[in-house]
């Protein structure tokens, strides 16, 4: 009797995950496997694929312009990582120290994220603009010749990486702004009558109370600034001579301007497998334990 009531709870517990774990394996494992598939084929034409084995990974890995857009998707990982954690733990601060008009600041950090991103690109594309740029009378107002950052090898990049931060910063401001409001009032009010203020408040109390929000939030920025397509192919397309050509923009080149979508199905292949690797390292490094209360 004790093993058919067993029986059936299990049997109702598989047919209430069958219909979500049929559509995980359509919509997440089957798009990765045919990825994979994908990049040992050389297409010759939609209809006429040949088998290569590994030969498409051959390929990828002795071209110098790969390794470039690695390089540069280190750079923009880094500053885009270090510049929205640094502003989503400040400003979700201040907004937690529920400080005068901050709910109209909420409403203002908001704003950019939910802007399409084809407008976005638009934007900064004219603040740095050569013709319309309101940098340009500033700076020849001090007698120098305006330059769009967009133009040069060494400073897209970082142009890009601003914009990046101006468009997607509001949402780490939010999930900073609400790991904090989850943090229990009466540990702060005891730390702050033994007086623990300032930088030492925040040190010794708020960020290891808030550690769990403020880990997801790097993971969850690295892998996002990883993926970072659409700003880029708007504002500089990966140039100027590959300058901002990160990963899944090298992809897109491969894949659909080229025509050779092995050799984009194995960028897509690296760039997941980054992302899974980046994720179980920052979760090794970051497994502190969480302040107890």
């Amino acid at each position: 009797m004790a093993m058919n009531r067993k029986n059936r709870a299990l049997l109702t517990v598989t047919l209430f995950l069958l219909p979500g774990g049929l559509l995980y394996l359509a919509l997440v494992v089957n798009p990765l496997v045919q990825g994979f598939v994908l990049a040992t084929y050389r297409w010759r034409t939609l209809s006429n694929t040949v088998f290569v084995g590994l030969e498409n990974f051959a390929t990828v890995f002795k071209d110098s312009l790969f390794w470039r857009s690695l390089q540069v998707s280190a750079y923009y990982m880094a500053g885009t990582t270090v510049l929205q954690v640094s502003l989503g733990f400040i400003l979700g601060y201040f907004l937690y120290m529920q400080l005068r008009g901050y709910r109209l600041l909420k409403t203002v950090y908001f704003i950019p994220p939910v802007m399409a991103t084809v407008a976005v690109g638009a934007i900064w594309g004219t603040i740095y603009s050569p013709t319309f740029s309101a940098f340009k009378p500033l700076v020849e107002a001090f007698g120098g010749t305006y330059r769009s950052p967009l133009a040069g090898p060494g400073t897209a990049i970082w142009a890009l990486i601003f914009a990046h931060t101006w468009h997607y910063a509001g949402i780490q401001i939010m999930l900073f702004n609400a790991g904090f409001m989850n943090m229990p009032q009466e540990v702060i009010e005891m730390a702050s009558i033994d007086g623990a203020s300032g930088l030492r408040m925040i040190y010794h109390m708020i960020l290891p109370l808030a550690w769990e929000i403020t880990k997801a939030v790097i993971i969850l920025q690295v892998i996002g600034s990883l993926r970072a397509f659409d700003l880029v192919f708007v504002m500089t397309r990966g140039g100027p001579n590959h300058a901002t050509e990160v990963l899944p923009m090298h992809m897109f080149v491969c894949a659909f301007e080229n025509f050779r979508i092995g050799l984009g199905s194995v960028v897509a292949v690296v760039i997941f497998v980054l992302a899974l690797t980046l994720t179980m390292i920052m979760r090794k490094l970051m497994g502190r334990e969480v302040l107890q209360y």
